[in-house]
């Protein structure tokens, strides 16, 4: 199942527990203008994060109910609602948004633990688009919130976007990789990694040349503004690395070193009086005459 990315600010800076959704099925489909409803289900996990206990008081989820494409369902009525932690309840549904409570008011929870809701039997309404599903937690008696917001996407019958894989999983520096997926005829793609993004539609493999580094790529599949995002990561042994500044303690040993904007590189010992120059001078044997890498 596709755990979804958070839209805009995934979680509040102080937040102390993190949500996740996924959605049942993975690809969820607009309702017909005739005939039975699609059904969808929504899982929700929070789990508590840092170092500390909290008092978890209450968590909420709200389900956007209406007709237009914002919207996610075409009623509340019927939702089938359950929560997985003993102590825990359901207390009802008020302007779209289902509650859960604690029976004593709050609970105790280390870092770690988790907490599952379940929103089963949601009737999906007619519109294609995304909806925005908020995810809110409140512990240590109101004094701490934390807010989710995730986007779910809402598909035609026959859309699809899965099997999103890589030829290895880890590759040397400087080999090639290949990304492949399927993804049906009606699906708007796109490649996204390292700030760059590519128009991939109609395509279903896609070459990576002379990776350097370990990268995430990411999969965006789309059809009006209904958006699904897959992921996968693909490893690079012996990386390259690059930094604007560097500072090393111990030794630096290496078989090549390279500047792509200077014609030397600088290093600069330790000050001793055995080493001291003049204020602004180096020793001459501390600057490394270097060639100017060429750009790819």
């Amino acid at each position: 199942m596709t755990e979804y990315i958070p839209a805009g600010a995934p979680r509040a800076a102080e937040s102390r527990v993190a949500f996740t959704l996924r959605t049942t099925p993975e690809v969820v489909r607009v309702s017909p203008g005739t005939g039975d409803a699609e059904y969808a289900g929504v899982t929700v996990v929070g789990s508590v994060t840092g170092e500390e206990k909290i008092t978890l008081n209450k968590v909420t989820v709200k389900i956007l109910k209406g007709a237009d494409s914002p919207h996610f369902a075409s009623s509340l009525d019927g939702v089938e609602v359950s929560v997985d932690r003993s102590g825990w309840t359901y207390v009802g549904v008020q302007q779209s948004t289902f509650s859960f409570l604690h029976s004593s008011g709050g609970e105790m929870v280390d870092p770690g633990a988790s907490l599952t809701v379940r929103l089963d039997r949601i009737p999906v309404n007619q519109a294609i688009g995304s909806s925005q599903v908020t995810v809110t937690a409140h512990w240590n008696n109101e004094s701490g919130t934390g807010r989710t917001i995730f986007e779910i996407g809402k598909f035609p019958p026959g859309f699809y976007l899965r099997d999103f894989t890589s030829s290895h999983a880890e590759v040397n520096n400087g080999e090639d990789v290949e990304l492949r997926w399927q993804a049906s005829a009606d699906a708007t793609l796109h490649l996204m990694y390292e700030d760059a993004q590519y128009d991939v539609t109609g395509r279903s493999e896609f070459t990576v040349s002379d990776m350097r580094r370990t990268t995430v790529f990411y999969l965006r599949g789309s059809h009006g503004s209904a958006e699904q995002t897959l992921g996968t990561i693909v490893g690079v042994g012996d990386p390259d690395i690059e930094v604007n500044n560097l500072v090393v303690t111990g030794a630096v040993r290496a078989d090549r070193l390279e500047s792509r904007t200077l014609e030397r590189i600088r290093i600069v010992p330790p000050s001793t009086e055995a080493t001291a120059t003049q204020p602004g001078q180096l020793p001459p044997e501390t600057v490394a005459q270097l060639p100017v890498a060429e750009e790819a």
